[in-house]
């Protein structure tokens, strides 16, 4: 599907608010006086505190960094985030996991294109944890300007920092448990040229599993970014360029059953057999490999009089394959019954004769034999000849993602009036196919034959969005009102590649939704506020993947958020606690192909489909508080009590029943103690159950060095010593969306990083 030209509607929304803009201008240098208001928010938000990036090692995921913030719940089966197969969020019952994206996310306000598994990537493919400023949340509600499809449920936004006035340069090196290894490098270039400052980083990464023994797997990863700032006299630039490069091994999700058997085991094995119904959990052969370029410019002009006009041209492109090994090879026919290799209907062979001819198993055997797998008797070797052969299959799903956008806001100050308007588009082409390559002897190990003897299918998904908003804020001394509205126009369409034909099409413009909130300010101390909105997910393409959703009438989800809190803030304490209720209405659900056999069905592909299934109530208390000892102590803390449950019955549940994998009690406690060169910290997370999954708590410990030097080769120097899970609990971590298995949390994991500036 080519892409198409800049459309016309674009055109004239470009046009009008620059026409617009032009206007205001023109206005604000008419009036003599115009006062520059402060943000004043008014909906639940956060942003990190400094401890909390020091309580995670430089190896982490970025992600783990908001975990202790309240109503998130941050789960990976990686002992360092390597594995974004089981990683996943939630947050005020909404979740970003194997199912669902319900949650928004951004780099520098530029959209993540998604943060499914499936050609999607969360904010730690796009920025490293040394080159990150800080992480705004905005639970329940988000900023109305988020560019996002996904923000039902709140957003999050990671920041990266600004590059140094000053040259430097920053080694680092990190080593730990899991044969972990990480090299850091980052030159900073100073101002140069009069006007502008850049820097330049690279990082190698490298890890094992955590599960097994000699061939278990792990991640490589390879990651570079660049980033500047350039200062002229009517306007900034600011330029980002990210690189990401990873080779997962995954993990698997088990049953509470299987987790009580062996908690230190996913049912993944780490030695070749040479026994396909074995070897086809053989954990190198799960695998999800990646690569992500994000790019953009900005371009910031202050016009007359305090109004500014923002322009945010960015790219992405994205690329990779996830691997499984299924333990036979298919024989794929077309509709005239013909040898095809692609598309058509297919039969499963689990063994051939030393010729290469497709066997069937004994006669009889079906009924004697019964491993608990998706082909039965079909695997087992006692069902054949002793000169019998078994084979085997690398099944590569194949993702590829290229999107072109622009971001583009005007704001202006007014009197007691603090107006924004603006827009984002976007062109998201998505490709995904899926194929089946041979493994040449299955007897001896997984190489495979590079060529595919056949592709189940190839599809290509393109997604235009455009997203119009308008925000007033009004500022009445100790009150401050806002008041905005947002409209969605997002188009999805699929195409066959096999036929070059239109194979599904879905329309998921939006309503004009409504924000409202306001802001009292009691005391110089204390602040109250209040807030109502209306979010919007689009209709992802995932939908379209499935054929017998490709032309059904699907809506969009929606959800109504409303947030009452309060905010107090002096030298020695900062406290925020919010009360809020949400109705998440046309919860969009995979309803996958019936099916009346055990184990994994690597043959799914296209089937199922999706509908809309009512929604979910969610309602809660969020508290957050840190504490300023003096100056060497503080001590912080955060509640969740959240109680979400589903509305309406579908296939899995029943209205009222618990939403799958939300958590109704959170707790974090922590400190922060430091001194001199010295800095100590402990933090500990509760976290309460999930669907069958029982609560645990983690603790998590930090020490540093840090020594600022006078003379010799370096400026400074720091060593960081992270345990992560010090009392080494086993416990289930994420969950899959299912509610009945679940991914294994990581070990007691400990690393050492040496940090060098000169």
């Amino acid at each position: 599907m080519a892409r198409s030209p800049i459309p016309k509607r674009l055109a004239l929304v470009v046009s009008m608010i620059l026409s617009s803009s032009a206007a205001l201008a023109e206005q604000t240098q008419e009036i003599e006086e115009v006062s520059v208001v402060a943000k004043k928010i008014t909906y639940a938000n956060h942003v990190i505190d400094p401890a909390m990036k020091a309580q995670q090692n430089s190896i982490n995921s970025i992600l783990s960094v908001i975990d202790n913030l309240p109503g998130i719940s941050i789960n990976e089966g990686d002992a360092f985030g390597g594995d974004d197969w089981s990683t996943s969020i939630t947050m005020r019952g909404f979740a970003i996991d194997g199912y669902q994206q319900q949650l928004g996310m951004t780099v520098d306000s530029i959209p993540n294109g998604g943060s499914n598994y499936g050609g999607g990537a969360k904010a730690n493919r796009y920025l490293e944890s040394e080159n990150m400023a800080t992480v705004e949340v905005g639970q329940g509600t988000s900023d109305l300007a988020s560019a996002s499809l996904e923000a039902l449920g709140g957003t999050f936004n990671f920041v990266s920092k600004d590059p140094s006035d000053q040259a430097a340069t920053t080694l680092a090196y990190t080593h730990g448990d899991h044969n972990a290894t990480r090299y850091f490098v980052r030159q900073e270039t100073g101002e140069i040229m009069g006007n502008t400052r850049a820097y330049f980083s690279y990082s190698q990464t490298e890890t094992n599993r955590w599960i097994g023994d000699g061939s278990n797997g792990g991640s490589d990863k390879q990651h570079a970014e660049a980033k500047f700032v350039s200062d002229f006299s009517t306007f900034t630039l600011t330029g980002r360029l990210s690189y990401d490069d990873v080779a997962e091994d995954n993990y698997n999700s088990v049953s509470i059953a299987q987790f009580k058997q062996t908690p230190d085991w996913d049912q993944l094995t780490w030695n070749w057999t040479g026994i396909p119904h074995f070897d086809q959990m053989f954990a190198e052969g799960w695998s999800t490999l990646r690569e992500n370029t994000l790019g953009y410019l900005k371009f910031e002009f202050a016009l007359a009089n305090g109004s500014s006009l923002n322009i945010t041209p960015y790219f992405h492109k994205n690329k990779g394959r996830g691997d499984w090994i299924p333990p036979y090879l298919v024989s794929a026919v077309d509709d005239n019954g013909n040898p095809t290799s692609k598309g058509g209907t297919f039969t499963k062979y689990g063994f051939t004769d030393p010729a290469g001819t497709p066997l069937v198993p004994n006669e009889g055997c079906s009924s004697e034999y019964s491993w608990p797998s998706s082909s039965g008797s079909l695997l087992h070797p006692d069902c054949y000849a002793d000169d019998a052969v078994p084979v085997m299959s690398y099944r590569h799903t194949h993702y590829k993602k290229e999107r072109v956008g622009l971001l583009a806001d005007y704001q202006v100050t007014l009197d007691n009036h603090d107006i924004k308007v603006g827009f984002w588009y976007e062109d998201d082409e998505r490709t995904e196919s899926l194929d089946w390559h041979k493994v040449i002897d299955a007897r001896v190990y997984y190489h495979f034959d590079h060529t595919p003897y056949w592709t189940q299918y190839s599809n290509v998904f393109n997604t235009e969005t455009l997203k119009l908003y308008a925000q007033d804020s009004i500022n009445f001394d100790a009150v401050t009102l806002n008041i905005g509205a947002q409209k969605y126009l997002v188009d999805l369409e699929k195409e066959d590649k096999f036929t070059n034909t239109l194979a599904g099409k879905v329309n998921s413009d939006s309503d004009l939704l409504w924000s409202l909130g306001g802001l009292y300010q009691l005391n110089q101390e204390i602040e109250i506020f209040a807030g109502f909105s209306e979010n919007f997910a689009a209709i992802k393409n995932e939908v379209l993947e499935r054929e017998a959703s490709a032309f059904t009438n699907i809506e969009a989800e929606t959800a109504q958020n409303i947030d009452l809190g309060l905010r107090f803030n002096n030298d020695i304490w900062q406290i925020s606690a919010t009360i809020y209720s949400i109705e998440f209405d046309n919860h969009i659900t995979l309803i996958a192909p019936g099916s009346d056999i055990g184990g994994i069905d690597y043959t799914a592909g296209t089937k199922g489909r999706y509908i809309n299934v009512g929604g979910i109530d969610s309602k809660g208390f969020e508290l957050s508080a840190r504490y300023q000892y003096n100056d060497n102590l503080s001590v912080y803390s955060s509640y969740t009590n959240n109680d979400s449950t589903y509305v309406g019955n579908a296939p899995g549940f029943e209205s009222g029943d618990k939403v799958i994998d939300s958590v109704d009690n959170m707790f974090v406690v922590s400190s922060d103690y430091s001194k001199g060169d010295v800095r100590f910290g402990l933090s500990a997370k509760y976290t309460g159950e999930r669907s069958e999954a029982d609560a645990y708590t983690l603790v998590d410990l930090n020490i540093g060095y840090n020594k600022a030097l006078n003379d010799g080769v370096f400026n400074e120097i720091d060593i960081a010593f992270v345990v992560n899970n010090i009392l080494d609990k086993r416990y289930l971590s994420t969950g899959t969306g299912t509610g009945d298995t679940f991914f294994i949390g990581g070990p007691r994991t400990a690393t050492l990083t040496f940090t060098a500036h000169f």
